[in-house]
């Protein structure tokens, strides 16, 4: 049987070929491929001109479930390519954790000042300094109102001292620096008098130190700067790390000596362990020929009056912070690396003294040294400020993180509104905790002295 041969309409020539619209025959010259199949031009490429308005509401909703479907297609191959790993997707950040606000600024305390807990809550901040000008100022925040009272000032106006608070409630500050010149004067405040009071000095000025207090009411002083050479020599301001320490006893209100550490240290971390020992890591000391961060740690036995070293850090580093952690380790922070310490580091390390080793953990998103590192109720850490260091030249940091001692990792925990390093940090009876003055420094510009204060709420 014949197949019939049908004429193309447009072309007249032979076909078997038809639209499968219209069923109008079609030839290869005049046929267009379509995902439905093969259609004459007209019913491929219709005339908006010729759709009546029925044919448009018919045609509307087909248009509509198409473009839906190929959304849907898209975002399926969307999340594939994500899901696959295949594409780059924009990852925004995750939100700070916590919350920062600020509080009145301090009034005639600013720069390196020291600042701590009261028995009843209330917080004192002493000393500071503008520049080379030491001051001698001291404040006490209420809580319950948010205001700053001035008290009594320090016998000794001095900037880069310590301060630790005696377990009668009293508050030690010793050593620093004023007008160039290193100090071993001691005072100690006394709350409930609103007084200071000049005691028994250090047999050494220091500047740089750690202050630390034992476990049976002692305060152990190690470490620092200390003066050097003679008269117009013996400048200040030339760093000359100690390896010596000694130990302050509030009820004679007498020091004494104490073992000397293995290293001399200068802007090192002394961290109290639940046992009573101290550990004592990094800082600016010998390495070889010259001054420059060290690695090693040691740990201060107070019954034995001994130190004995332990293992070295991952990564030396001098003017770092450290933090006892809920589960008996310590956290060491940042700092300044390098052959000199002039780059600041990002890296963290944790220490188990029941093992004696050292683990790093994650690392900081901004490397900084000179910061705050604070111990919160939950377990966490906060780091706070500090400045980035990059070949001498110094950049003060508003930034903050927070360290999750479960997963090991560091999150922001949103800017300050202030810029500062080498402040003072505490933790406030609510949980809260406070940021309080230190300087801010730029490059190619003087420091600032900074009185702001901030409060941080997890």
């Amino acid at each position: 049987m014949a197949t019939e041969v049908l004429r193309c309409e447009a072309h007249g020539e032979g076909t078997r070929l038809t639209c499968v619209d219209c069923s109008q025959p079609i030839c290869p010259k005049c046929m267009a491929r379509t995902e439905v199949g093969l259609k004459c031009q007209a019913c491929a490429h219709p005339a908006p001109a010729s759709l009546g308005a029925g044919a448009r509401s018919r045609r509307f909703p087909l248009v509509l479930g198409v473009a839906g479907l190929a959304a849907v297609v898209a975002a399926g191959l969307v999340f594939t390519f994500i899901s696959s790993g295949t594409a780059d997707p924009v990852r925004r950040p995750p939100p700070p954790v916590g919350a920062w606000s600020e509080l009145p600024d301090l009034a005639t305390v600013r720069g390196t000042a020291a600042a701590v807990v009261l028995r009843d809550g209330r917080v004192l901040v002493a000393g500071g300094g503008v520049g080379s000008i030491a001051l001698g100022g001291a404040e006490v925040l209420d809580q319950s109102s948010g205001t700053w009272t001035a008290v009594a000032s320090l016998t000794r106006p001095r900037r880069g001292h310590r301060g630790v608070v005696l377990g009668d409630g009293r508050v030690l500050i010793a050593g620093g620096i004023a007008e160039g010149e290193l100090l071993a004067s001691v005072e100690v405040y006394d709350p409930a008098k609103g007084t200071w009071a000049a005691v028994a000095p250090m047999s050494t000025p220091r500047l740089g130190h750690s202050l630390s207090l034992l476990g049976d009411g002692r305060v152990l002083a190690a470490g620092g700067t200390v003066p050097g050479g003679e008269g117009a020599a013996a400048s200040a301001q030339t760093i000359r790390p100690a390896a010596s320490t000694e130990v302050y006893d509030p009820v004679e209100g007498t020091w004494a000596p104490a073992a000397s550490m293995g290293s001399a240290r200068f802007e090192h971390t002394a961290t109290a362990l639940p046992d009573g020992r101290v550990l004592m890591t990094g800082g600016l000391g010998p390495a070889g020929d010259r001054v420059g961060p060290l690695a090693t740690s040691e740990l201060y036995d107070p019954p034995a009056n001994a130190f004995v070293r332990s293992t070295d850090l991952k990564e030396p580093r001098t003017n770092h912070a450290a933090a006892l952690l809920n589960d008996g380790s310590i956290l060491v922070v940042g700092g300044a690396g390098g052959v000199n310490g002039d780059i600041s580091v990002g890296s963290t390390e944790v220490f188990d003294p029941r093992q004696g080793t050292w683990t790093v953990v994650g690392a900081l998103a901004e490397s900084r040294a000179g910061h705050s590192v604070t111990a919160l109720a939950d377990g966490r850490v906060l780091v706070a400020g500090g400045e980035s260091v990059a070949r001498g030249a110094r950049r003060s940091l508003a930034s903050a993180e927070v360290f999750d001692a479960a997963d090991r990792a560091w999150r922001s925990a949103g800017p300050m509104a202030c810029s500062r390093s080498e402040h003072d940090a505490v933790r406030l009876g609510d949980g809260t905790v406070l940021v309080v003055a230190g300087d801010a420094t730029f490059p190619g510009a003087a420091p600032i002295a900074r009185s702001c204060v901030s409060r941080y709420r997890p």
